[in-house]
């Protein structure tokens, strides 16, 4: 097989695919869900007590750094270790007493209950708008960040979800992939038609 193919037509071939690769990786990547860092990943959070909507909102990012450099808004590849970063930008945010859960993503509304609960941070201010803690994920599935955000004397709350995936790949994921791997398969179909027309003809 390596008599076939001349070292000059295998860089060729390996500068084919980087290139397709970076044109794929941008849009489709971003259309899955993954291999992205959006600093927009927001969680809204609802209307408080008193009924007033809600118009606040902290960024969400998750990782998995044992495994890749990648930060996701809502698909992580893998189960395992995972980092979960939260920042809120709002004043009136930083002076509430934060209620942060990692929880199974079930149907329902409401506070989750505990047999749902995977991971739950200590109730506590983040004066800075901002935390980041490990959860450990052992079962592929639906998950949801929940945040409840509280005043000290319990006049006001703001609650919000953000769900995410670890370890499942979604339609638009595995489309990427097939779409990748056609495209691999066609651009190496043609070098190799190529070299063995030529070595035919030589």
């Amino acid at each position: 097989m390596g008599k076939l193919v001349s070292p000059r037509l295998c860089s060729r071939l390996v500068a084919a695919l980087v290139l397709a690769g970076a044109a794929l990786s941008a849009p489709a990547a971003k259309a899955a869900g993954w291999h992205y860092y959006d600093p927009e990943c927001p969680i809204a959070l609802g209307a408080d007590k008193a009924g007033a909507p809600g118009d606040k909102a902290m960024k969400f990012v998750a990782m998995q750094p044992k495994k890749n450099i990648d930060r996701v808004c809502d698909v992580l590849p893998d189960t395992g270790a995972t980092v979960i970063a939260l920042d809120a930008p709002d004043a009136e945010l930083r002076e509430m007493n934060w209620d942060i859960r990692v929880i199974r993503d079930v149907d329902g509304a409401g506070e989750p209950a505990e047999s749902d609960t995977v991971l739950r941070l200590p109730l506590q201010k983040f004066r800075n708008g901002m935390v980041n803690f490990d959860v450990n994920i052992q079962t592929a599935g639906k998950y949801a960040l929940y945040a409840r955000l509280s005043s000290d004397d319990g006049a006001k709350e703001f609650v919000g979800r953000h769900h995410f995936t670890v370890g499942l790949i979604d339609n638009t994921e595995l489309y990427a992939y097939v779409f990748f791997g056609l495209l691999v398969a066609s651009v190496g179909g043609r070098f190799g038609y190529v070299a063995l027309k030529k070595r035919q003809a030589a």
